[in-house]
């Protein structure tokens, strides 16, 4: 069937569902292109709207009906067809459906609808999912898993929804109860279901070149489908998939790429993708498909620190036994800086003044505070950031000599110096990165991963999951908390942080009596993400070759037991056999 571009007439079934009832900016942007295609756009939201999201979504929409969140997106399509009716659907020429899972329009969804109007189709998508052989669902009679339109977004044209084997196809069948039920009994089979009755499909984003390659082209091959196809759309997932997905398939590359393509190319606001994906994901999980880790030089930068006195670094004075060793940074410290230190008294901060003072352009005063209770830190702190700061660097001189081998502890303190303060041009190189991310809230140096620490930390929470819990509920922070998702924590206590978020934090975290430090540094990267920002991670190129062969190391000599007792296999797959106690 193919359309006259003149005398087109479509309709859209929106399927929106969020679990707060918050429509975030990128619906209405969505919907607002959309209208250019579409001439009537009913919204069926799955569950509660809050009042402010029902008034985007009647502004973007002509009807928005809200019903109880059941049978996932395939149950509120049905219910948006019954709510029309077919009587109402003969007006149209194309229906539309598709739902809250993708940002979009990365390109006007007008140049999709134009070009599709030619094809000789019944129905058609953007995107779809490539044959899978075995089926890994076990369900297809012919053990395979079929090639087919991804049900994200989904056009219908009268020769299908009008006929008698569509509204059989949609009256008999059930909601599915579950998210994997939806796409084995809905989206795996409505494609092969209608053209083994003979109707006619295509996709807009032809990934016929990635046969082979990619059962799912549009997570690892999005960005070639916005350079060579104008594929309008980016799924949401490609932000906070499991990151077993992609190394199952890549080296993980995927959705940086995209995302640099995005900025580099193409006029999209990223303010919508930030604004849901931080409210709604886990931020480690962001940070593992985002590879959010900066790798900067010491020596050189293109970068100019600012005349103007924008960033401040904290001192924290806890122990200055080796003063000998922190000279080395302290006399790099970075021109038209102010530096603060933070001490019991003014006989701790006098050798460090010392080393910094010999550089007129660094301001350099002394608060006085005892560093072993958190609340005095952190009041002045609160203190000195009454002036206009942009920025603010932490530096903290832990007591190295509490545990034995006490080089556990200076190897801590020198990875935390390094890659947070190693020179004037490496500060500087951190400063531009803050200017080029503007939704990069807090850098931290390397989790620690040697030592004793690998013990502490363990898997990640060093046993502080429930208390963060605690904590941040207490401040009425309620983010996407998952025990089995590693915190990006600033362990040592040395860490980047603009100073807006910094002062949101100091001002929570004053009026708490009883927080202890390491819980409120475990909590840290949560806070910076309930203010709207991520968490990066630094790495001088003096340290990153020492990260590199210290992870590399551990890898591979865990490996050697693992492969030995497991037998070598997928990433994954050696998880799971570790966690079954499936040996060989």
């Amino acid at each position: 069937m193919i359309l006259e571009k003149d005398k087109i007439r479509r309709c859209a079934i929106f399927l929106f569902f969020d679990k707060d009832g918050v429509v975030d900016d990128y619906i209405p942007h969505m919907l607002e292109d959309m209208r250019t295609s579409v001439e009537y756009i009913l919204v069926i939201s799955n569950g509660f709207v809050n009042c402010e999201g029902l008034r985007k979504l009647k502004a973007a929409a002509d009807d928005v009906y809200c019903r109880a969140n059941l049978g996932l997106d395939v149950g509120g399509y049905r219910e948006g067809l019954f709510y029309l009716g077919f009587q109402k659907l003969q007006e149209y020429d194309e229906m539309v459906m598709l739902n809250y899972t993708f940002f979009a329009p990365l390109y006007p969804f007008s140049e999709m609808f134009d070009s599709m109007a030619s094809h000789d189709v019944d129905f058609w998508g953007i995107t779809k999912h490539h044959t899978v052989i075995p089926d890994p669902f076990f369900i297809q009679p012919d053990g395979i898993l079929h090639e087919h339109i991804q049900s994200f977004f989904l056009v219908l044209r009268t020769s299908l929804f009008l006929s008698y084997q569509y509204k059989d196809f949609m009256f008999n069948m059930q909601n599915p109860k579950t998210y994997t039920s939806s796409i084995i009994d809905y989206e795996t089979i409505f494609t092969k279901h209608f053209e083994d009755l003979d109707f006619k499909w295509e996709i807009y984003a032809d990934t016929a070149k990635y046969e082979g390659y990619s059962y799912c082209p549009n997570m690892f091959y999005i960005r070639d489908m916005l350079k060579d196809m104008h594929c309008p759309m980016i799924k949401r997932r490609s932000f906070f998939t499991d990151y077993n997905d992609f190394l199952l398939n890549t080296c993980g590359e995927s959705s940086s790429d995209l995302y640099d393509y995005i900025q580099e190319n193409l006029n999209y606001n990223l303010n919508d993708i930030w604004d849901n994906i931080l409210r709604l994901e886990n931020v480690s999980d962001v940070h593992l498909d985002m590879h959010f880790n900066y790798m900067l030089p010491v020596e050189g930068t293109l970068y100019e620190m600012p005349k103007e006195k924008n960033t401040v670094i904290f001192v924290v004075a806890a122990w200055t036994k080796r003063m000998s060793w922190y000279k080395r940074f302290l006399k790099k410290m970075p021109e038209n800086a102010d530096i603060c230190i933070l001490a019991s008294e003014e006989s701790v901060a006098a050798p460090i003044r010392a080393c910094i003072a010999a550089n007129p352009k660094v301001s350099v005063f002394y608060k006085q505070a005892d560093t072993s209770e958190y609340k005095q830190v952190f009041s002045a702190m609160g203190e000195v950031m009454q002036n206009n700061y942009q920025y603010v660097g932490i530096l903290y001189m832990q007591d190295l000599e509490l545990l034995r081998p006490y080089s556990n502890s200076a190897s801590l303190q020198y990875s935390d110096w390094e890659n947070i303060a190693a020179t004037q041009d490496y500060v500087c190189n951190i400063l531009e990165v803050f200017d080029k991310n503007e939704r990069l809230g807090m850098i931290i140096p390397p989790i620690p991963q040697y030592g004793r620490y690998f013990t502490e930390l363990a898997d990640g929470w060093a046993g502080r999951y429930e208390d963060v819990s605690i904590l941040l509920g207490e401040m009425g922070i309620n983010v996407n908390l998952k025990s089995q998702s590693v915190p990006l924590t600033p362990y040592g206590g040395s860490f980047w942080i603009r100073q807006q978020i910094f002062s949101r934090i100091l001002e929570w975290l004053i009026r708490k009596e009883d927080a202890e430090i390491e819980t409120i540094l475990v909590a840290m990267p949560y806070i910076v993400q309930h203010c709207g920002y991520y968490t990066g991670v630094a790495y001088s190129d003096r340290y990153a070759p020492i990260a590199i062969t210290n992870k590399d190391y551990m890898f591979r000599e865990n490996n050697k037991t693992v492969f030995q007792k497991y037998g070598p296999n997928y990433h994954s797959v050696c998880v799971d056999r570790i966690k079954n106690n499936e040996f060989l």
